[in-house]
């Protein structure tokens, strides 16, 4: 399978679903893992019922990364080029997968899709897999939420299985900052690793022909680099497309105590001009709150009212 050349219409790709006593591995792309962490996350895995595989050199350290880009790549084609091990989990987040790019060769992982779980610094593998077609998984990290138990249980199980409905948002759960009713390809993941892959090859562009709803979620970034980041993806067109907008918890991102502006009003500022529907406070990647998994790649609905916003998945994951 080769790499899709930008402005393709994709052909989108679910991964297979998992089953009871499927393998699964952990990797570890960007930053270095914690070994208590990641025991106690995979011991959950294993309570969720599956089996699973640690690369050796997962633990390794580099600086701020999880071993040197040449383990992290070559953990990662093992992975997914073993067809015995049918789902990747994302260990944590860090930096460093910026690091994996310039050498990734792509087609050794789009032949052989699978599901690829995690948020943070992997949103640069979710946007490199979502603009191939290949549906992914943004939610919980074996050693960070699986680790503590502060993720939804049977929202990642559905989600891994495609056993039970798709996800959707309880009521009162978000807050609509701008009406609007779209349905759309859902896309995104953190704010700051989009803005940084913009204007470079790995950037987020997913089918052109597609209307999209973009997920943003980010943390300890203040308002006015929020306000930043935003303006910056408007200026390289990636919300040409984009019809709605579901915000994260962006914890740590509220303005200080004596300013007058909210966190709202600097996004809407940004956002100012816009035809989106927009809501705010889903629980995925980085939150205070229990972990929700959100698939890339798929059609989902946004529907803001002026005192109500829902937000579903439309159909499952993968097949």
């Amino acid at each position: 399978m080769s790499a899709a050349s930008p402005g393709d219409r994709l052909d989108w790709i679910k991964p297979p679903a998992l089953r009871p006593g499927d393998l699964v591995g952990v990797c570890a792309p960007a930053g270095p893992v914690d070994s208590d962490r990641l025991e106690r996350g995979v011991a959950e895995l294993r309570r969720l019922g599956f089996d699973v595989r640690l690369p050796e050199g997962l633990l390794e350290r580099r600086g701020f990364t999880a071993g040197t880009a040449e383990r992290r790549l070559l953990e990662l084609y093992a992975l997914f080029e073993d067809d015995r091990v049918r789902g990747i989990l994302g260990a944590r987040g860090g930096a460093g997968v910026i690091q994996l790019l310039p050498r990734l060769d792509v087609g050794r992982l789009l032949a052989h899709p699978k599901v690829f779980l995690g948020y943070s610094d992997l949103t640069f593998l979710h946007a490199l897999l979502n603009n191939n077609g290949i549906v992914t998984l943004h939610g919980p990290m074996v050693a960070r939420e699986l680790a503590g138990g502060t993720y939804h249980r049977e929202n990642l199980l559905a989600a891994l299985t495609g056993q039970g409905a798709p996800y959707a948002t309880e009521p009162d759960e978000l807050l609509p900052l701008q009406q609007g009713t779209v349905e759309g390809r859902l896309l995104g993941g953190c704010l700051s690793i989009l803005a940084a892959a913009s204007g470079t090859p790995w950037a987020l562009r997913g089918d052109r022909s597609e209307e999209v709803i973009l997920l943003l979620e980010d943390v300890d970034e203040p308002p006015y680099k929020i306000d930043r980041m935003l303006r910056q993806l408007r200026a390289t067109g990636a919300f040409d497309r984009v019809r709605g907008v579901v915000l994260g918890d962006f914890p740590g991102c509220s303005p200080a105590l004596d300013s007058s502006d909210t966190l709202v009003d600097v996004m809407l500022e940004a956002l100012s001009g816009l035809d989106l529907a927009i809501a705010l406070g889903l629980s995925t990647g980085h939150t205070p709150h229990p972990n929700v998994t959100v698939p890339l790649g798929v059609r989902a609905r946004l529907e803001c009212s002026a005192d109500r916003a829902d937000f579903r998945i439309l159909e499952p994951a993968v097949r």
